[in-house]
């Protein structure tokens, strides 16, 4: 796919073998009833002069998601990758073989407005180089009205302006995220997770830039590298901006780009899929970027409430299982992460003090939903 509609198209000026202005990468696994809209957004950019084009990525799927890309968008590159790469593994393949100045990551499950692409692209265009990266305004997609005495406790999500649910005629559009944070206790989170989106107007600086709708700048990706892809899915947009961080980069937040997100349709928030990575992949990532302090207690807490919960059964045993298996997989992939840690170290133009100044306070109230 390599054009747009709307104010121009988006091969105008293009000579055979130029590099397009924008690749848009997008990796599907099993989905599709999602990926479809979400390439149909893609082909209804409104891109004017700017040229894009679009890479699929199937992780293997068995519904027939790669045919159908191939049958629906025969404009778009199709890899199909033999095995499931996971998120991290499956762009990878496409980042790999980048000839344009920008990348974009899309989900399978992100639907783009039309202005989507052309907002990150020139956004980039006028920032200056030491930005790396800006991540775009994520929304949930639907509606959704304040909750009443009425609503069941599992249709509730609360955010920080109040607990809301569902309902297509609802007032009101939430935040999905605005770029990724990282807690002083070491715990990832979207920034502005349900969040009334009209009332939503964060700073443009952010510590990292969401996987879910971002644009990357190609030259920053050679200098730091790309995905880890031992964290498979999760946390591996948080590892990279971390290491970008270190890098001497800067990510900031576009909040013309936006997309409207299907939140964890390929695995389930919750899930023992979801609780695994992202547990496993948290501890990862401190071990790989943060400083020894921060990486050794976030460990060392892990290790105690796992042993906790077990002795005093306070917790379904498949938790406490997962929990272990989340251990095990750690102490397996440690050796690997620490000559990682020491390269990252050696390569950084920042101190790894300096990046955790930018970690966020813990809230004193817990915000949540969506935990299935």
């Amino acid at each position: 796919m390599s054009s747009g509609t709307g104010d121009g198209d988006g091969t105008a000026g293009r000579g055979p073998g130029t590099p397009p202005d924008v690749t848009v990468v997008t990796v599907t696994y099993d989905a599709a009833d999602l990926v479809g809209a979400c390439l149909d957004g893609l082909a209804g950019q409104r891109l004017g002069k700017r040229t894009m084009d679009v890479v699929v990525v199937d992780n293997a799927s068995s519904d027939g998601t790669a045919d159908l890309v191939a049958d629906r968008h025969p404009d778009v590159r199709l890899v199909r990758s033999p095995v499931n790469r996971g998120f991290a593994g499956g762009n990878n393949l496409a980042l790999r073989a980048l000839t344009s100045r920008y990348v974009v990551l899309l989900n399978n499950d992100a639907v783009p407005e039309p202005g989507f692409v052309a907002a990150l692209v020139d956004a980039m265009d006028a920032a200056d180089p030491g930005v790396a990266g800006l991540t775009a305004t994520v929304l949930l997609t639907g509606r959704f009205r304040p909750a009443t005495a009425d609503d069941p406790d599992g249709a509730r999500v609360t955010g920080p302006e109040g607990t809301w649910v569902r309902d297509p005629d609802g007032p009101v559009t939430l935040v999905n995220s605005t770029g990724n944070v990282v807690r002083r206790d070491g715990y990832g989170a979207d920034r502005g997770w349900l969040a009334d989106a009209a009332r939503h107007h964060p700073p443009r600086a952010v510590f990292g830039f969401c996987g879910a709708a971002a644009v990357l700048r190609t030259s920053a990706l050679r200098d730091v590298g790309l995905f880890d892809e031992d964290f498979f899915l999760y946390y591996e947009d948080s590892d990279l901006s971390w290491r970008l961080r270190l890098g001497g980069y800067r990510i900031e937040h576009c909040p013309d780009a936006v997309v409207h997100h299907v939140h964890a349709a390929s695995t389930g928030e919750g899930s023992a899929l979801f609780r695994f990575h992202d547990g496993r992949n948290r501890l990862l990532m401190l071990t790989k970027d943060a400083r020894a302090s921060l990486a050794v207690r976030a460990v060392g807490r892990y290790v105690l409430t796992t042993a906790s919960i077990a002795v005093r059964r306070s917790q379904p045993r498949d938790h406490v299982v997962l929990r272990v298996r989340v251990l095990a997989s750690y102490a397996r992939l440690l050796p690997r992460m620490l000559r990682r840690r020491r390269a990252i170290g050696r390569a950084a133009r920042a101190g790894r003090g300096d990046v955790e100044r930018l970690l966020v306070e813990v809230p004193r109230t817990a915000i949540g939903g969506y935990r299935t």
